[in-house]
């Protein structure tokens, strides 16, 4: 049995070239909106997909002038009968005389090989607002119908926009061209995102999925208040990623935002934590959690963190590197991090390119410290902005005892067992115990001189 192909058949604008980009992963065939035809000329790709190499050829309207004898010379001339598989696109919308006669025009080119290697492949189903079955049987007797039920009820749906490549793996597992026999299974990799919020983190998880998995919010509170884990096939590999709170969400309490994303680290096994930050003027709360997070889950962790920074459509064209150079936390953090960071442009999800890059980087993590011993790690409360029972920001050059950040924030250590706090053992050198005195000391280790005294 030969290398499996795809020929893709049909109308012009009915989605051909979108559905050859869905089943491949990646944009390999021009597809946008416009009048006239975007396909122009037979294209083949191949790619290896789920474990199988496969080849995906993008096909002209059928209608034009001469394209259905160009296709079928390319069938005869290059096509194994028996590893090729017929995609006859049909758009979800009104099925118009030209739609039907071109699906007719495209069964002539496929009947030499049997019709049995043929499904209808209907797209645009994120427009769809009723079931499949009854767009389809809408009209008794319909030419739809009719056409439906010459393919024997073979047809799938795609949406283009939203779907991502599990439903290309549906499909292609549907028809044969992968068994479960011959497919390995999938190499896994777990993906934590975490950061402030409005950072990024919802979105970018839809892009490293490649389709809309999480439900992002645009609105001015803080969409994610629970940890959610996602899963997706992205190329040869599992991707789960579990986007979390904000760390800064103000509506709960810090304690309880780092206590679910303990208990979800306990559930779940970690390749990578990303750290996410949103490419922007740093604000108090940003400079903030730069200094606060390298330490937060102890040194051990450092080795399997990455930085993701988010919004990279404001650059501009400006190198990235020279933003780098001007924050100093900012290259604190990437030099922490082994200088492992990567950009994403997520009004581009469709540009696979950047999250083959991220997913190399993890790849690479994972090659030196294989999986992260999550059981170790410690969530340390992030400090709200704008309670006023917290400090504001960390003073300039605010360092713990273990050098790792500010005091207290930044540090796993814990007090040690049966010690007491008590007002003799506050520093009277230290301005936040000299203004919370008891209430909040154990953030600045009950003594140590980790901030400023007053004047």
């Amino acid at each position: 049995m030969g290398r499996p192909s795809i020929v893709l058949l049909g109308h012009t604008g009915v989605g051909k070239s979108a559905s050859g980009n869905t089943i491949l992963g990646r944009t390999a065939f021009e597809s946008r909106r416009t009048f006239k035809s975007v396909t122009t000329k037979i294209k083949k790709e191949t790619d290896t997909l789920f474990g199988t190499e496969i080849s995906v050829i993008d096909t002209p309207g059928i209608l034009s002038k001469g394209i259905k004898e160009e296709i079928q010379t390319l069938c005869e001339e290059n096509l194994n009968p028996s590893s090729c598989l017929f995609l006859v696109v049909v758009k979800i919308d009104r099925f118009t005389v030209e739609q039907l006669e071109a699906v007719e025009t495209a069964i002539k080119v496929i009947e030499p090989y049997g019709l049995g290697k043929a499904y209808l492949l209907f797209t645009g189903a994120d427009r769809l607002d009723r079931t499949l079955e009854e767009f389809i049987n809408e009209e008794e007797d319909s030419p739809l119908q009719k056409i439906v039920q010459k393919f024997e009820g073979r047809y799938f749906c795609f949406d283009n926009n939203n779907g991502g490549q599990d439903q290309a793996e549906e499909l292609l597992q549907k028809t044969g061209i992968l068994s479960a026999a011959e497919k390995p299974p999938p190499e896994q990799r777990k993906i934590v995102l975490y950061g402030l919020c409005g950072a990024g983190k919802t979105s970018s998880g839809n892009t490293i999925l490649g389709s809309k998995k999480f439900k992002p919010d645009c609105g001015f509170e803080c969409s994610t208040k629970t940890c959610d884990s996602r899963s997706a096939i992205v190329g040869s590999q599992k991707i789960t990623v579990m986007d979390t709170p904000g760390v800064d969400d103000s509506s709960r309490s810090p304690e309880e935002v780092a206590g679910d994303i303990l208990k979800a680290f306990h559930e779940e096994q970690v390749h990578a934590l990303v750290i996410v930050v949103k490419i922007s003027k740093l604000s108090t709360k940003d400079h903030s959690f730069l200094e606060y997070f390298p330490s937060m889950f102890g040194p051990d962790a450092l080795g399997s963190t990455m930085v993701l920074f988010t919004h990279g459509d404001g650059l501009g064209g400006e190198r990235f590197e020279e933003k780098i150079k001007a924050s100093r936390e900012v290259s604190e953090l990437i030099k922490r991090c082994s200088e492992r960071y990567c950009v994403f442009d997520n009004t581009q999800s469709r540009d696979r390119q950047q999250v083959r890059r991220f997913l190399q980087i993890v790849d690479e993590m994972v090659q030196q410290n294989g999986v992260q011993p999550c059981d170790r790690l410690i969530p340390t409360p992030f400090p709200q902005q704008d309670d006023a029972s917290r400090p504001k920001s960390f003073p300039q050059g605010s360092q713990s005892r273990n050098g790792e950040g500010p005091s207290g924030y930044g540090s796993t250590d814990s007090l040690s067992s049966g010690r007491e706090s008590s007002d003799e053992s506050i520093s009277n050198s230290c301005c936040l115990c000299q203004c919370l005195r008891c209430l909040f000391c154990g953030y600045c280790q009950s003594g140590q001189n980790g901030y400023e005294p007053l004047n």
